[in-house]
């Protein structure tokens, strides 16, 4: 199979509409804490059948894999039984508590805090996919699918690729009209203004002009403050690649301008312990004006999960400047599905793993918008989403990139998620807030080099040229 570069998989991406996606999507809900194994698995297995527990979070592809799971169930010559089961609420707390048990499930959506080198050298959670994947099962996937630090660790690939995730600005072009404003926001300002004019006028109709997931901090900051900063020409979490150290001070600005909207009232009422999913429920709704997410799962949310006639749309994420003085990091290749190292059953969830990466399940699901799938085998003969037609902002462009790898460290105290949370609603001054996340960060940093580890240093080193040369 000819291999196709980088470049080559960009301009798929864009003429084709496949969208972005991060791998935490439809990570929370207000409802129940389980849902969809009774459809999906039908009550148990029987006649024998090895039963393999397959949990995840997300919601948005349910009512979609449901019928599947249940076919396969029921048809599949490998004595497998599938028990599919689609959490919402404390999704990473309740993996950490299985784990500790000996109850986790057998395949699982990756979720929580923790790094692959954590879960794979310390936790010991993970188990290595490679031995089952062949040269021709990985070209399967675009290239630069497999990245070091996200599904790859050394020699091992421990989660497969399923989507490219990119954020994006989402609106309500409705309000926008109610109040006069013709265009989304380019520059951060302008999203102020036009956030706090919709408030203005409309908050008495229980409107307001932006609302965050905040109740995840690393949820909320990765899908708006991170690639505001990367667009911003800005460090990517905080990592300076040109000096080789931390520097969190390109979060200045842009923490200012998102403590001012939740300061002064802007925001949507209770976005401190707000998640995505209800905030896409008033989104729906037609009671939120903006707000950040990835670009993958929207679609389908507003479309089996969420239906709304509402006039929405997304944008491109909006900078300081107004310009693109860098690139947003592209969740290029994700870290989805994995399978339990201590399973008792390896290759029947491998079988489960090869059905639900399989081009029979993956193509429709990259046509019907639910998300932008990476396995080009599934995607080359299956009909682009209507959705990238309709808003081709959804599409992945060149101001999309991977940066570079950053350096693996274990630092002590809250991380630099929590710590902009508490800075934008007032709990910590921001200015304080960064010189603490410079210091404890590059104390870790330093750490780790000191035990061997090289620095990382890319003289010629830009946001916007992401120049790695030495």
């Amino acid at each position: 199979m000819k291999k196709i570069n980088r470049r080559d998989f960009l301009k798929v991406l864009g003429a084709a509409g496949m969208t972005a996606s991060l791998a935490a999507c439809g990570s929370g809900s207000s409802g129940s804490t389980a849902s969809g194994s009774g459809a999906a698995s039908g009550g148990g297995a029987d006649d024998g059948k090895i039963t393999i527990s397959y949990w995840t979070t997300d919601r948005h592809d349910q009512a979609y894999l449901t019928p599947l799971i249940e076919q396969y169930n029921e048809t599949n010559s490998d004595n497998i039984y599938i028990d599919y089961q689609v959490y919402a609420d404390n999704y990473a707390q309740m993996l950490d508590l299985a784990f500790s048990t000996d109850t986790a499930p057998d395949v699982f959506k990756l979720g929580g805090n923790d790094t692959l080198e954590v879960m794979v050298d310390e936790k010991k959670m993970l188990m290595d996919l490679s031995p089952f994947m062949d040269d021709a099962y990985k070209a399967r996937f675009w290239d630069g699918a497999f990245v070091q630090g996200i599904n790859s660790w050394g020699d091992g690939i421990y989660s497969l690729p399923f989507t490219a995730s990119a954020c994006r600005l989402f609106y309500n072009q409705d309000l926008l009209d109610r109040v006069g404003v013709s265009a989304p926001p380019k520059s951060l300002k302008e999203l102020v203004d036009d956030a706090t004019l919709v408030t203005q006028q409309l908050s008495g109709e229980g409107i307001y002009g932006i609302a965050g997931n905040y109740k995840s901090a690393m949820s909320s900051v990765m899908r708006s403050i991170d690639p505001v900063v990367q667009v911003s020409g800005g460090t990517c979490y905080g990592f300076d690649f040109k000096n080789g150290k931390y520097d969190f001070s390109s979060y200045k600005e842009v923490l200012e301008l998102f403590k001012q909207m939740y300061a002064t009232g802007v925001a949507f009422p209770g976005s401190e312990s707000l998640d995505i999913d209800p905030l896409r429920t008033q989104f729906a709704a037609g009671n939120i004006a903006f707000y950040f997410s990835v670009s993958h799962a929207e679609p389908g949310v507003y479309e089996s999960q969420f239906p709304t006639e509402i006039n929405w749309d997304c944008a491109q994420i909006p900078s300081l400047s107004g310009n693109t003085d860098g690139v947003q990091n592209l969740w290029f290749g994700g870290a989805d599905k994995a399978i339990n190292a201590s399973t008792k059953h390896p290759d029947e969830a491998w079988k489960v793993m090869e059905f639900l990466h399989s081009d029979e399940v993956m193509g429709p699901y990259y046509t019907a918008g639910l998300g932008t799938v990476m396995i080009k085998s599934a995607t080359e003969n299956a009909a682009a989403p209507a959705s990238i037609e309709k808003m081709p902002n959804l599409a992945i462009g060149a101001n999309d990139q991977n940066w570079p790898t950053r350096p693996s460290i274990s630092i002590e105290g809250e991380d630099y998620c929590t710590v902009a949370v508490q800075c934008i609603f007032g709990v910590k001054d921001i200015d304080e807030a960064i010189s603490e996340l410079n210091d404890r960060y590059n104390t870790a940093y330093d750490k780790v080099v000191a035990d061997g580890t090289a620095r990382i240093v890319y003289p010629n080193f830009t946001a916007k040229n992401q120049d790695t040369s030495v």
